[in-house]
């Protein structure tokens, strides 16, 4: 199988959901001995958690603002080049809240089939949604686009 088939194709939130529901279910059936107390790990892990879900929500707000799609299957269908709000220090702020999640949650549950997992996600999201959706947004948007990825990191 080429790998490019998996290109814009699978949706990102379904991602971290399945790699989420994956690490709680083995962090639940594997018990292990806890690093650090786990009420630190937990609330720690719960906030790291909770910060990430508010930088994705702020990314996907900031979409709705300015009325251009939030479907990261088709990014050919942006309206326009968002760069204003978190974008203008993340150019990936939905997928960097998703792994923030993820991160989170591993420390939450001291989970290092969950750190493995938030790895993962973040390679998969790498290559097979981001890297595929900049070069749309390059041919799309050119020179603006070019120049807005000069100046803003993929990731943080």
């Amino acid at each position: 199988m080429r790998l490019e088939r998996l290109n814009l194709k699978v949706p990102p939130l379904a991602l971290t959901a399945g790699a989420a529901v994956v690490m709680v279910g083995a962090a639940y059936a594997a018990e292990g001995t806890p690093i650090v107390t786990p009420l630190l790990a937990w609330v720690g892990g719960s906030a790291f958690a909770l910060v990430g879900i508010a930088i994705a929500c702020l990314g996907v707000m900031v979409f709705r603002r300015v009325r251009t799609t939030v479907d990261p299957l088709h990014p050919e269908r942006s309206a326009r080049l968002v760069t204003a709000g978190v974008y203008r220090w993340t150019r990936n702020p939905m997928y960097l809240g998703f792994i923030m999640f993820l991160l989170g949650l591993a420390i939450a549950l001291q989970s290092l089939v969950g750190f493995a997992l938030t790895a993962f996600t973040a390679f998969f999201l790498q290559r097979f949604q981001i890297q595929p959706e900049e070069h749309v947004l390059s041919r799309r948007f050119g020179a603006e686009f070019e120049g807005y990825r000069g100046r803003v990191r993929r990731w943080v």
